[in-house]
């Protein structure tokens, strides 16, 4: 009994230091990596992936803006001491949504918005997606300041769902 009550303890306390340990020499030694899995294990926590850029400010990792150009779901690390702002971490944007700009990069890079709707789908890249991508600056590398990617997005909107309905039609320009 007297061991039951001191002996559970300690070999969590054991457990735990080598733990600290492992952590710690990845933060030193790998400290872009470490970063990014951190902020990516918090992505649905919006004030904890706040504190970790912070964190990163500190430690001299920038992280850059998300890119539908570049951003993955999770935090990416680009460079030795560079991460890029992971998709996932966007309010309002759904993991349905990030694997389709995902999966509609892949034919090539994004241009403009109109490409970002056109390829990615009407369905899946609503208005909220839209502009909660353009908010964030993902859209930023598409060529037009925020305000322009705000006003053209009903009219995005309608000319990929026009375009789709074509496509669905058999008619192809």
């Amino acid at each position: 009994e007297t061991f039951g009550r001191y002996g559970f303890n300690k070999s969590h306390s054991v457990a735990y230091s080598v733990l600290s340990y492992q952590t710690a020499w990845l933060k030193a030694h790998y400290p872009a990596e470490y970063m990014a899995a951190v902020l990516s294990s918090a992505i649905g926590d919006t004030k904890s992936v706040v504190s970790y850029i912070g964190e990163c400010r500190e430690m001299g990792i920038p992280v850059l803006p998300p890119d539908v150009n570049e951003s993955g779901y999770h935090f990416t690390v680009l460079s030795d001491r560079e991460l890029r702002f992971g998709l996932g971490a966007i309010r309002g944007v759904g993991r349905g949504a990030i694997d389709a700009v995902i999966a509609a990069r892949a034919a090539g890079p994004f241009t403009a918005l109109s490409d970002v709707a056109a390829r990615v789908g009407h369905r899946v890249c609503n208005k909220r997606v839209l502009e909660a991508l353009i908010a964030s600056g993902a859209c930023d590398g598409l060529g037009a300041h925020r305000a322009q990617h705000f006003a053209a997005v009903d009219a995005v909107l309608a000319e990929a769902s026009v375009a789709h309905a074509e496509h669905a039609a058999g008619q192809e320009t």
